[in-house]
């Protein structure tokens, strides 16, 4: 066996004549006319002319699957379809949220959080893990096995103040991830902003549920409409995301910020 031959029968002449034929084809790829018809008209997964190792932005996938879970825990949170459009009362009103806050609020941004930590972007890492944590640990309210309602030996009071602190230090992270994006856009300003007043108001009728019914009630509402509201700027931002060259003429603007002192990228 001579020299330019490899472990594995296959000599390197061999091998550059079929790098040879692959450049080949590649540049025929690449000259063909832009009538032509391209991948993605025919198939949408496909991209056009991969590059190879290139990461795909995951931004919109988390800001989508938030969204959709947010959207629909708020209109529960409101009282939508409810006996007396009561969110407090005995009949719901959010257990039917369980699939859609493991797999999509959970599972699915906590993987865009994931990828975010592979294209170097630690606020995004940070915010897209964290709210996959938060609809994982909500489920976990309505899986009855786990006892954590019956925890508290029928004390309606003690349980609600247990959800209030734990709805209020969302809250509080919240501030922070807003203050961390007050240099990244409008739209992503206003999902934080809209995000900290429906953790707050939830939070404030979980404390008064059992002392304030009625008034717990109204507060409720008001942290759903919140969530709503939150829901559809967080669905804008996410839709910007897609709105790609390769695929659509369509931009969503997200309002940038301007500031005329450099920007560093945080590798941390």
């Amino acid at each position: 066996m001579t020299s330019d031959t490899i472990s594995n029968g296959v000599s390197f002449s061999e091998k550059n004549d079929e790098a040879r034929a692959c450049r080949c084809h590649h540049e025929h790829y690449h000259e063909r006319p832009e009538t032509m018809s391209r991948p993605h008209q025919s198939m949408v997964s496909q991209v056009m002319n991969p590059p190879f190792y290139q990461v795909a932005n995951p931004g919109p996938l988390g800001l989508l699957s938030f969204a959709m879970t947010t959207f629909v825990l708020g209109l529960y949170q409101c009282g939508a379809g409810l006996p007396g459009s009561n969110p407090l009362g005995g009949v719901g009103p959010d257990q039917a949220i369980f699939g859609m806050a493991v797999f999509l609020g959970g599972i699915a941004q906590l993987f865009a959080g994931l990828m975010e930590f592979r294209v170097g972007n630690t606020f995004g890492t940070t915010v897209h893990c964290a709210y996959g944590a938060f609809w994982l640990s909500f489920a976990m309210f309505y899986v009855p096995e786990l006892g954590i309602h019956d925890a508290y030996k029928g004390d309606e009071h003690a349980f609600s103040f247990a959800v209030g602190i734990y709805l209020i230090l969302w809250c509080w992270l919240s501030i922070v991830f807003f203050v961390a994006a007050l240099r990244t856009n409008i739209t992503i300003l206003a999902v934080f902003g809209l995000l900290i007043l429906a953790f707050f108001f939830l939070a404030l009728a979980q404390f008064l549920s059992t002392i304030h019914p009625h008034a717990a009630i109204g507060v409720n509402k008001a942290g759903g409409a919140f969530s709503v509201l939150c829901a559809c700027a967080a669905f804008y931002a996410g839709s910007s995301g897609i709105m790609t060259e390769a695929t659509t003429w369509v931009r969503l603007p997200l309002g940038e910020i301007r500031s005329s002192a450099p920007i560093k990228t945080n590798m941390a």
